[in-house]
């Protein structure tokens, strides 16, 4: 990735158009540095390096003491390397001397979060407490002000349909664009209920399955069945196994229908990525 975008020097004479006026848009890291400094020759490159990993969720803007002893003078430096982070136009952050990488993505990570991702870091919280209503209640109230943030719209009729409140999950989707980002797991969680009232309880199915084992289509019941009590690892291990059996029933149906609930389990999920992998490999 390439960070020389992102890094710019700094010096008295630009530091309001290029950090002052830029901390509106994006955070700037200021990092006054000295090249004779062995602290400084070791964290520059880790800051450019960041930089372009972060494709442009920050500006590097790199101080000079030597060349700079005014502006390090106004901002308070002490010692080098001193790093200074400012948002909109406010200083939020200050670090001295040697700073670990852990420390600064930790840092960065804080400010260069969009809104959405702070809800979803939220949400994270609440769901890994099992506090779905908690999070139902915190969409909630950010939908009431953020009326046309659809992929808020969408995680909520998630969780409400996954709360036993389908109707009301029903009513939102109703209102959303067709297209918009995220209405697809809300949309699949919903058609996996629906394909769930008509079939058997768990229990029998389990019962009908044990003595009839190669009933393709008992296997994709009890999945789908799973699919609907959210017991989703369940689901996948019988999909799974309908996939070892038999990868072209139904044109494909049990590795369409896991990558359906890969979608509903989310990026990054622990699960999805293991079944995903189980997957891939017994395919190939």
């Amino acid at each position: 990735m390439n960070a020389v975008s992102h890094v710019i020097e700094v010096s008295v004479e630009n530091f309001q158009t290029e950090v002052a006026e830029k901390s509106r848009q994006i955070p700037v890291l200021l990092e006054f540095y000295a090249d004779t400094a062995e602290t400084s020759q070791q964290l520059a490159p880790v800051l450019r390096r960041l930089a372009g990993e972060y494709q442009g969720k920050f500006l590097l803007a790199r101080v000079d003491i030597q060349q700079n002893q005014q502006l390090a003078q106004q901002l308070g430096v002490r010692t080098v390397p001193t790093i200074k982070i400012i948002f909109q136009g406010q200083m939020i952050e200050t670090l001295e001397g040697s700073i670990e990488e852990s420390q600064l993505r930790l840092v960065l990570d804080n400010v260069t979060m969009s809104p959405v991702e702070r809800v979803r870091d939220q949400l994270d919280i609440f769901l890994a407490d099992g506090d779905r209503n908690s999070a139902i209640e915190m969409l909630q109230q950010i939908i009431e002000d953020e009326p046309k943030n659809y992929v808020l719209h969408t995680e909520l009729c998630d969780l409400l349909i996954l709360e036993e409140r389908a109707d009301e999950a029903k009513q939102i989707l109703a209102s959303l664009p067709p297209d918009c980002e995220g209405i697809d797991k809300p949309t699949n969680r919903l058609g996996f209920l629906d394909a769930a009232a008509s079939l058997a309880p768990v229990a029998e199915l389990i019962s009908r399955l044990d003595g009839d084992s190669e009933n393709f289509q008992l296997r994709f019941d009890l999945a789908t069945r799973f699919v609907a009590a959210d017991q989703i690892e369940q689901a996948l291990e019988q999909l799974l196994d309908l996939l070892r059996k038999d990868r072209e029933w139904q044109d494909q149906l049990a590795r369409k229908t896991m990558i359906k609930l890969f979608g509903l389990l989310g990026k990054g999920n622990e699960l999805a990525t293991t079944y995903r992998r189980k997957m891939f490999t017994l395919l190939h």
